[in-house]
């Protein structure tokens, strides 16, 4: 039997495995790879695969703005993960709470940079910065419910479902029954992010950035919720 409270949050996890907090964190994550497809021109945000295999294919081509075009936000998601390990470095003596808070306010500050205005000298900042923002997410945030999961991929999840399914239905293990359910609903959240993303991005354009901002102010409460009830050492 699945105790869903337990499940969802669960006393004995440090806030950034927490089930909720990761399902926030994944429903950003499928919105920014349709907001920037949507917005800026086919660039994904967080699938660094298809931006190299647009540039591979411009580069066959020779058109080589588009090449440029993609290589950004690839230079942008290595940056994003370098700054996050420079915060996990020079910042160990932080608690795991004081880490989380550090990478959601980065997140909540470019956001709102970006609401207000995009283009700086005729760039387009967009897709430097949401890959930016992608790569400390994938970074910072790699286990649910003591699970291997991506916030802003889906390949290593589906791949994850995929040998619980078999272990569950073939191999008749009823310990992966929770595992199984937990990828399935982390693919299920992420493909509702691209889909309001595509959706909010078509009718409202660079506005539709306001859910995701407001999606993350949510996360940062909830983090602060969580920390103030299970009390420090646990956090």
């Amino acid at each position: 039997s699945i105790n869903l409270r337990e499940t969802l949050i669960n006393k004995n996890l440090p806030v950034h495995e927490q089930l909720i907090f990761c399902l926030l964190l994944t429903m950003v994550g499928g919105f920014f790879d349709a907001y920037t497809f949507v917005n800026c021109n086919g660039i994904f945000a967080n699938a660094q695969t298809g931006n190299l295999i647009f540039v591979g294919i411009d580069l066959i081509e020779g058109n080589f703005r588009e090449v440029l075009h993609y290589s950004i936000p690839i230079l942008s998601f290595v940056v994003g993960v370098l700054v996050s390990k420079c915060i996990e470095t020079k910042y160990k003596e932080l608690s795991i709470f004081k880490h989380i808070y550090i990478l959601l306010l980065i997140q909540i500050f470019v956001l709102f940079v970006i609401l207000f205005k995009y283009k700086y000298f005729g760039l387009d900042i967009r897709p430097i910065v949401i890959s930016f923002i992608c790569a400390i997410q994938f970074d910072g945030f790699r286990k649910v419910n003591n699970l291997v999961f991506a916030s802003v991929f889906c390949t290593g999840n589906l791949r994850s479902m995929s040998e619980h399914l078999y272990k569950f239905f073939v191999l008749k293990k009823k310990e992966s029954k929770i595992p199984l359910l937990i990828y399935f609903t982390v693919i299920s959240v992420f493909l509702t992010g691209v889909i309001l993303g595509a959706a909010m991005s078509k009718y409202y354009l660079n506005k539709a950035i306001l859910l995701p901002l407001v999606i993350i102010c949510i996360n940062l409460f909830f983090v602060t919720i969580i920390y103030h009830k299970f009390g420090r050492k646990r956090i």
